[in-house]
């Protein structure tokens, strides 16, 4: 297991840089500590990438990896896997399930703390994924090109892209709160979790609140909030930015059982080739 920090970005408290030294704050600082306990039972799209993997092998990059979720259960499978992800506050709780993870299949992990549009690295994968919506944290259509044109370069010369985003169905009603569930955490917190979205249809982004009210019977109850802007695309959008950036799609799925994709499908799973 490698983990590789950036200089001054230790601590899931740290502000990120873009290429420009521009600081922003970690957007997941505040919600990383419930991510898991919310993903927990998201798993149908981890058959799905190790299926992919059965296809290409060793190495593997997961862009925008997160606390793992689907980085470890490939490595698990004896894939070797680079993460990367310029969040440390998901990293920090990526780097606390490796540490209980036996030696075999640390040794398969490297994680990089660095953004998807700059990140370097000597190796070269087989296969290249963006799971469960995190390409669309990318809020600007250069933003999203440098990001595969960097994984571009990192892949070899037939290897594989998949890329999961959200089919946008514009007409959900906006401003509503939704009562998402509720958890019960081995620390005996009570957990539920609330949330708001709201479109902004000319610039093509979603804005999502989200409340999470945190109980136990030894406190009062208190409030955690955060905000994430999704900037979504279309299916004929997704396509021509892939090969823009010299990808050639193979394939749109619709769900994670290799459906195809329809109009009314959830998802837009596209799997490209590298082209020359």
């Amino acid at each position: 297991m490698r983990i590789s920090r950036k200089e001054g970005n230790c601590s899931a408290s740290s502000a990120t840089s873009d290429e420009n030294g521009k600081e922003s704050l970690d957007e997941y600082e505040v919600s990383a500590k419930y991510y898991d306990i919310w993903t927990e039972e998201l798993t149908e799209d981890i058959g799905f990438y190790r299926q992919l993997a059965e296809t290409t092998g060793s190495p593997i990059l997961e862009c925008m990896c997160g606390t793992g979720r689907i980085l470890i259960p490939l490595a698990k499978k004896g894939y070797e896997v680079t993460g990367v992800d310029r969040s440390a506050a998901m990293l920090d709780c990526l780097t606390a399930k490796l540490e209980l993870l036996d030696d075999e299949t640390q040794g398969k992990i490297d994680v990089i703390h660095d953004d998807i549009r700059t990140f370097k690295t000597n190796g070269r994968f087989k296969l290249a994924i963006i799971p469960f919506n995190s390409f669309l944290h990318l809020l600007e259509t250069e933003d999203q090109e440098a990001a595969l044109k960097n994984v571009w370069k990192h892949l070899t010369g037939d290897g594989l892209l998949s890329m999961s985003v959200f089919n946008p169905k514009l007409d959900r009603p906006e401003k509503v709160v939704r009562h998402d569930g509720t958890k019960l955490t081995a620390q005996g917190e009570i957990i539920s979790k609330f949330e708001c979205q709201t479109f902004d249809q000319p610039s093509q982004r979603t804005t999502v609140h989200y409340f999470y009210d945190i109980s136990r019977q030894d406190r009062q109850v208190r409030r955690v909030t955060t905000t994430f802007t999704l900037r979504y695309l279309f299916h004929r959008e997704a396509m021509d930015l892939l090969r823009r950036c010299g990808f050639d799609v193979l394939e749109v799925y619709g769900d994670c059982d290799f459906s195809p994709f329809k109009k009314t499908s959830d998802l837009m799973i596209f799997v490209a080739r590298k082209a020359e």
